[in-house]
């Protein structure tokens, strides 16, 4: 009998060898595929994050060739009135500086796109940071200006028209009366006219270099054109 337990013996231990030698491959080929799986996960995670960045770049982009348009077409614009004003020989710049008609909107850059910066290029991110305010308060400085001319000239009539200007000869108690006023718009309109010059070029290379960077960064296909607007 000795031998027949013996061999129920090794019956018995070659079967949990063959249990625990086929859970080993069990328990392997899971973390195979549990391994492949976390490293797919992964990929695709990279791959959505790499698409809401760039998705980030392309409105941040296309949110500064706005401020840069507007600024263009503002610093145009002045230029244009004070060569009109000099040649029909008004005196001040208020008199040459005309409202706009429809302002441009303002421009907000979100967190989210400041920070795809700041992870990209932190010389930009300081450089760029309140150029949405720059450009909102030269916009919020022309409707206050505007606002504020009409305001000026609603107090007098016209007794002349000449095209689209008219003119009103003034009385001395109306001379005293617009000369404080008129001094504000000048100070407003000149330094409409230094503010715009400046932001124009410097929200032109900003725009450049932006450009550039996201071109690196995600292959970016816009190309950007610099054309002098038509006022």
């Amino acid at each position: 009998m000795s031998w027949l337990s013996e061999a129920v013996h090794q019956i018995s231990w070659s079967s949990a060898a063959g249990v625990l030698f086929g859970a080993a491959i069990s328990a392997a080929v899971s973390y195979t595929l549990q391994r492949t799986s976390f490293a797919e996960a992964r990929k695709q995670k990279e791959k959505d994050r790499y698409e809401v960045r760039k998705a980030q770049a392309y409105s941040l982009f296309f949110k500064m060739i706005r401020i840069h348009s507007t600024i263009a077409i503002i610093d145009a614009t002045l230029t244009d009135f004070v060569e009109r004003g000099k040649k029909s020989g008004f005196a001040s710049l208020w008199q040459a500086v005309l409202p706009l008609g429809n302002l441009p909107d303002r421009v907000k850059f979100t967190p989210e796109e400041m920070a795809l910066v700041l992870s990209l290029d932190d010389k930009l991110f300081n450089e760029l940071g309140p150029y949405d305010e720059i450009h909102n308060s030269l916009i919020d400085t022309y409707q206050s200006y505007g606002t504020r001319r009409v305001s000026a000239l609603s107090k007098f009539g016209t007794d002349e028209m000449e095209g689209g200007t008219g003119t009103h000869k003034l009385s001395a108690e109306e001379v005293a009366w617009l000369k404080p006023r008129a001094y504000e718009l000048n100070s407003l309109a000149e330094g409409m006219i230094e503010r715009a010059r400046h932001d124009r070029a410097e929200s032109k290379g900003l725009l450049e270099r932006i450009h550039a960077l996201f071109a690196k960064e995600f292959k970016f296909s816009p190309k950007i054109e610099f054309r002098e607007p038509t006022v």
